[in-house]
């Protein structure tokens, strides 16, 4: 089974250089609702096409992809989200934010919307459905949730370029090796 993975468009949003929290959050949540930029296209080989639940991702999926396609919208491929590390109103670099939310976010932090051990729940659970289905699939989605997902794509020895940085509109495409037995109720012998 063949997985095309795309991260989406580049977003038409201006990050400020500095926020204090209700600000920050403000801009993740404008981030999160800004139209995109496509600048390619790609004919589909496949007609499955999964989708976040976020605007980005089915923008670039009508923009980016020629031919016929069936968009499967889950929450499972939303955006590991961000939130402020503290509540201030001291203006701090957005860089800060975004490294601190995501440190957080790594040592399972209840400040966050979502911590690591429920991302990875999530990706797995995802990657489960695909290969229960077991037909070549593209999906779009998004950079942090993509590098995560390396991690447990690797875990179940797919073949292709596994590296976690990618970048808008980059294509990756991974090849998931069903194991005997799988999906199916019967064990090798």
């Amino acid at each position: 089974m063949n997985i095309t993975f795309i991260r989406h468009s580049k977003v038409d949003f201006k990050w400020k250089t500095f926020y204090h929290s209700k600000d920050f959050d403000l801009a993740c949540g404008a981030y999160d609702h800004a139209p995109t930029l496509t600048s390619g296209s790609l004919k589909l080989n496949g007609k499955s096409v999964y989708i976040s639940e976020l605007k980005r991702a089915e923008e670039t999926a009508h923009a980016f992809l020629i031919g016929d396609k069936e968009l499967i919208r889950t929450a499972l491929l939303n955006e590991i989200p961000l939130n402020s590390f503290i509540d201030t109103s001291l203006k701090l670099p957005t860089i800060i934010w975004m490294i601190a939310g995501r440190l957080q976010w790594y040592f399972n932090s209840s400040r966050q919307a979502e911590v690591r051990e429920k991302s990875k729940l999530r990706i797995s659970h995802f990657l489960d459905l695909l290969e229960k289905k077991n037909e070549d699939c593209t999906i779009i989605g998004h950079g942090f949730y993509f590098a995560q997902m390396m991690t447990e794509i690797k875990k179940r020895k797919a073949s292709g370029h596994t590296g976690k940085r990618i970048h808008n509109e980059e294509i990756r495409t991974f090849t998931l090796h069903q194991l005997p037995g799988a999906g199916t109720d019967q064990f090798p012998q």
